[in-house]
């Protein structure tokens, strides 16, 4: 394996926990504010959801989405090539964009003419989970190894300036099982969407940014000791906002935007007042 691959492959090993870790500190900076109704829960990992929780009584529950970085991978659906088109077990909109995409590239035709010709057979599938592997046609783990590391790179596409803040919209507010409205990438917090349901830009005064950019939308091969996938990498090169004043990160120097919105709370339901006891007099 080629110097660039393995790195790859290594810092693939390294950021899962990493990822992991960084949700869980999200959730406990959240949970600072229990004691006024708020609750943030990490539930086991799943590509059906995103990353955190909130509940806030009285007002209701919704998750949010948890990034280490601006340049982390915002969705990565898997799609694979059954010999004649390129297809996805994935419903999420970002799934149908990648193959439409694929089917209608000349950078997609190119790679599997090469495939093809490196593999010397007219007829090739590209699979994207172990079993698949045993499937006729398929291309090889061994195969698929010696091709992108001849080749250079793991990019079967590359689709520049896409609208990936929006793309990236509706893939958290309409192709995961719950949606995510709200967004947490390294020390910015941005909305996902218009949708606010723990009122949290209103209690903020409508200034949190919502997440927006432009970037380019790559279709790669990714290895694994067993088999290989093939996914979609979104990457916004720039948000824009580039920045945010709101952040829910620990010892943050910004603004969290749950401060706002717990003394909301506590001005909308004030404390009940002791009740005044006239102290009785006796009578002479």
């Amino acid at each position: 394996m080629s110097h660039k691959l393995l790195k790859e492959a290594i810092e693939l090993l390294i950021e899962s926990p990493l990822s992991d870790a960084f949700e869980h500190s999200v959730a406990k900076s959240i949970n600072s504010f229990k004691d006024k109704g708020v609750k943030a829960v990490r539930p086991p990992a799943s590509t059906s959801l995103p990353d955190v929780l909130v509940s806030v009584s009285d007002v209701g529950d919704s998750f949010i989405e948890v990034k280490m970085s601006h340049t982390d991978n915002l969705a990565n659906p898997r799609v694979f090539y059954n010999g004649t088109s390129w297809q996805t077990n994935y419903t999420t909109p970002v799934a149908k964009f990648a193959v439409d995409l694929l089917n209608a590239s000349s950078q997609s035709q190119e790679f599997l003419r090469n495939m093809s010709k490196f593999v010397k057979r007219k007829n090739i599938v590209l699979s994207t989970t172990r079993g698949g592997l045993k499937e006729k046609h398929t291309v090889t783990l061994d195969e698929m190894v010696r091709f992108v590391e001849a080749k250079g790179n793991r990019y079967i596409l590359s689709e520049p300036n896409v609208d990936l803040g929006a793309l990236v919209t509706k893939h958290y507010t309409e192709g995961k099982t719950a949606a995510a409205h709200y967004l947490q990438a390294k020390d910015d917090f941005y909305m996902i969407g218009d949708a606010d349901p723990l009122g949290l830009n209103a209690a903020n005064g409508g200034n949190i940014p919502m997440l927006s950019g432009l970037g380019d939308f790559k279709v790669r091969v990714s290895t694994r000791s067993k088999f290989y996938e093939i996914q979609t990498e979104i990457k916004i090169k720039k948000f824009v906002p580039a920045t945010s004043n709101y952040s829910v990160l620990m010892n943050t120097s910004k603004i969290n935007p749950f401060v706002a919105l717990v003394n909301q709370k506590v001005q909308v339901n004030p404390e009940p007042e002791p009740a005044f006891t006239k102290k009785k007099v006796r009578k002479k």
